[in-house]
């Protein structure tokens, strides 16, 4: 990745204009078009509803806030002079490590649309938020608020998972499902108020895009959006992270946490700060493992053979994370309180919302993936009345004792126009308890 810095070209018109002081939006908008040479006009629409609607936040804004990310532009020449930016590309199990100082850099290179888009990348600008999506402003303002008292002397790291394809092939088969006598994994279900990002110590699920982000820097504002302008940390895989393919996830470790939020999509507001108080590890990363993986998008037929095996695919190589990912993560080893282990996922109605899945078997193929993976599952339903009977069916399949191989078959079996799958479910491992007549 180019930075700004080392288009010789630009530097120095760009750097010229952050050296400005700047009073008003407008005179913003304008020192944006000069650094782009005219080609291109901002008009900050949304910066502007927020700051008059807040005297008190125009004036943190233009005094110390706006100083301050002029500055870390001003930085990335010295923060970057003995690291480049790799893209993670598809196909590349691969690692990128960057300080907060770093991320922090380039966010604040994002408010001025000065970064390229890598090939198969998403691009990250934030130009589209600060025009049109007002409550996503107030969670940026913030981050870099909280940034310019504190910018800690910690990490944190991007992963690109790939599962090979013999290894799927040797684990994920339908065949090899068929024969698998590995017990489901503990399943245990959290409904409102609970949600994923609290579950301190788990993998979290981030619900992704194949795209990583979505639509968080445009108009989506739903569970990967949300929790990417929560931890602003994350936002910078965008410039990196190459779109993700079906035997692979993106795996983000470290991000911290500024803000808290109220509703969901067109709801959405932000709700205030947050102080994210995970223990950091021996690596300098804040405790915590975000896993992005992307389900099918409203497929015609979930319940085919192929769509399953590609969702238990998607599912296993988000949550079998090599050892690299999570070592030193266990931090206060001496302390059972603040011990991490991260065998469990924190995880949910994954791709069914707007992405159309239905929502109990997109549970139980995720269930098949973490007990091959050897994890447990904390299962959040938001309250989502589609996910009546997960309870009970789990609680049934968990008491009778069922393998992997077992609930395959009856998903291979299943006809979604004659049963539901709760109900088969919970009929045929009843069946077994049975004396054989």
């Amino acid at each position: 990745i180019v930075l700004p810095h080392e288009a010789k070209d630009r530097w120095a018109k760009i750097e010229k204009q952050l050296k400005k002081k700047v009073k008003t939006v407008a005179e913003l908008s304008t020192m944006m078009t000069e650094m782009h040479n005219g080609r291109k006009t901002f008009g900050n629409m949304a910066l502007k509803r927020v700051l008059d609607g807040d005297p008190e936040e125009a004036k943190r804004f233009f005094s110390e806030t706006l100083p301050f990310i002029q500055s870390l532009v001003l930085k990335i020449p010295e923060a970057f002079k003995e690291q480049e930016i790799r893209i993670l590309k598809i196909g590349k199990p691969g690692m990128q490590r960057l300080s907060c100082l770093q991320c922090a850099c380039l966010n604040a290179a994002a408010v001025f649309q000065l970064l390229p888009r890598g090939k198969m990348c998403p691009q990250l600008s934030f130009t589209h938020i600060l025009q049109c999506q007002p409550q996503k402003v107030k969670c940026i303002l913030h981050y870099f608020h909280r940034r310019r008292t504190s910018v800690p002397d910690r990490y944190v790291e991007f992963y690109r998972n790939v599962l090979p394809k013999e290894k799927g092939v040797q684990l994920l088969s339908a065949k090899t499902l068929l024969e698998n006598k590995t017990p489901l994994a503990n399943f245990e279900i959290k409904g409102r108020p609970h949600v994923i990002e609290d579950a301190q110590g788990c993998m979290q699920a981030d619900f992704a895009n194949e795209w990583i982000g979505g639509g968080v820097l445009h108009g989506g504002c739903v569970q990967e959006e949300i929790l990417f302008v929560e931890k602003p940390e994350c936002l910078v895989s965008l410039l990196f992270c190459n779109v993700m393919r079906d035997h692979e996830s993106i795996t983000i470790v470290g991000a911290e946490r500024f803000s808290t939020h109220r509703g969901y999509a067109r709801s959405f507001r932000w709700a205030g700060d947050f102080v994210d108080e995970q223990p950091v590890d021996s690596k300098k990363r804040l405790s915590n493992v975000i896993v992005a993986y992307d389900a099918l998008c409203t497929p015609s037929n979930q319940f085919s053979e192929k769509n399953m095996l590609r969702e238990i695919v998607k599912t296993y190589v988000a949550v079998a994370l090599p050892d690299e990912i999570t070592k030193g993560v266990k931090a206060g080893e001496n302390d059972a309180k603040t011990s991490y282990k991260f065998d469990t996922f924190a995880t949910g109605n994954w791709g069914c919302g707007a992405f159309g899945g239905d929502i109990p078997l997109k549970a139980m193929l995720q269930w098949i993936a973490c007990s091959i993976a050897g994890k447990h599952i904390r299962y959040f339903t938001f309250g989502d009345r589609n996910a009546a009977g997960l309870k009970e069916t789990t609680e049934c399949l968990q008491k009778a004792g069922v393998h992997v191989g077992w609930l395959w078959d009856k998903l291979q079996r299943h006809d979604p126009s004659r049963k539901h799958l709760f109900n088969l479910l919970q009929d045929s491992a009843a069946a077994l308890a049975l004396p054989n007549t």
